[in-house]
């Protein structure tokens, strides 16, 4: 099989959907298939280097500047991609971030829709780009593309509810988790953030859907009720972005409310090897979102044999099943007791921990690539009948 796969989201970052891409053309190449990835020209050489090992994978250059909703990019869509997947006797096209316009197509196209989140939280996006962009160009690049893919069933009703698609067209293949970095068994960042007497970790950065001011209420309500000598610790970027200046402002409101400027702590930007550290030595991780469309954090923890507590509403109730406590994310009282439950009950500690660890193994990029190849199979045959 001959793919293309498109990665003009790539500016430099590698968050989510990027390691979606990577993850996947990596295990695409090693099954034996050839792989065309498609980047921006300002990127072309950074992408290139990501699979120079790879024979089987040939980086493309595209001439623009970013992935954003705008009529270049749904004419690369319909004319220079389809150009391209022409002359290289590609047998798809999967674009593999929410949206793409191919109002004409050469071969078959993939599209890949990991959540529907504007749909329900805004947050950073502008109302005129939310109602006026976002949501007729999901709506429209859903009837275009011959098969939407996403990550949950949940994601999948979400898309069927709120998009408008028929569940027929949509498959759920699940993302795969990341192999782990060499993690230190303490030390480093855990002694750089003095966190001797152990700690709660939340994972995902402090956009709204995350929860975070609820969280930082609970984490004061265990305080007052418990002798927990620990801190709660919350990774992700707090800068750079005015929405997440934004939000980390209210957050900060909430840490001198309670009074918790020395216990809680934001670490902004951390590396997946500091990550690993965190996750391995936590006292458990809490996510407590108000909507995923899959949860990758859970697994991860999961599989570092840290117990979780999560949710039991969106993707993450059904990624972490009964491998992690559930709970109402909007309920302060309900999540402060089961953090109380976790620091203090060992079975249920080591219940979820081997729970847990059954769980992650279920999830693997290797898994993930062989059902994407099933569907390509199937499409190219249902194509040429």
């Amino acid at each position: 099989m001959r793919i293309l796969i498109d990665f003009r989201k790539f500016d430099g970052v590698v968050g989510g959907v990027e390691q979606f891409v990577i993850q996947l053309t990596r295990h695409i190449a090693e099954a034996g298939n050839s792989v065309l990835i498609l980047a921006r020209s300002s990127r072309f050489e950074e992408v290139a280097r990501m699979f120079e090992e790879y024979r089987a994978v040939k980086t493309l250059p595209l001439r623009t500047r970013s992935h954003r909703i705008a009529m270049k990019n749904a004419w690369l869509d319909t004319v220079t991609i389809q150009k391209i997947a022409k002359r290289e006797g590609v047998d798809v096209i999967h674009f593999p971030y929410n949206w793409s316009l191919p109002f004409r197509k050469a071969v078959p196209c993939v599209l890949t829709i990991h959540d529907v989140i504007p749909f329900t939280f805004r947050e950073a996006m502008g109302l005129f780009t939310n109602i006026i962009l976002y949501k007729p160009v999901t709506r429209l690049a859903c009837r275009l593309n011959d098969v939407i893919t996403t990550v949950s069933e949940f994601s999948k009703r979400e898309i069927v509810d709120k998009v408008g698609v028929e569940p027929d067209k949509i498959r759920v293949i699940p993302n795969g988790l990341r192999e782990p970095t060499h993690v230190e068994l303490g030390g480093g960042i855990t002694r750089r953030l003095r966190l001797e007497h152990g700690y709660i970790l939340n994972v995902g950065g402090i956009h709204e859907r995350k929860n975070i001011p609820r969280l930082i209420r609970a984490f004061a309500r265990l305080l007052a009720l418990e002798s927990y000598p620990g801190k709660l610790v919350i990774t992700g970027s707090v800068t750079g972005n005015p929405y997440v200046e934004k939000m980390k402002r209210v957050c900060d409101s909430v840490v001198k409310e309670e009074g918790l400027e020395e216990r809680v702590i934001f670490t902004g930007f951390i590396t997946d090897e500091e990550l690993d550290i965190l996750l391995r030595n936590a006292d458990c991780l809490v996510y407590p979102s108000l909507y995923e469309g899959f949860g990758i954090p859970i697994l991860e923890a999961m599989r570092m044999g840290t117990p979780v507590i999560t949710s039991n509403i969106g993707g993450t109730a059904e990624v972490a099943g009964d491998a992690a406590i559930l709970v109402d994310p909007y309920n302060i009282e309900e999540l402060s007791s089961a953090m109380a439950e976790l620091i203090h009950d060992g079975a249920l500690r080591r219940e979820l921990c081997a729970k847990g660890r059954k769980k992650a193994s279920a999830y693997s990029w290797a898994e993930t690539a062989k059902r994407y190849l099933e569907l390509y199979n199937e499409i190219i045959e249902r194509s040429r009948a």
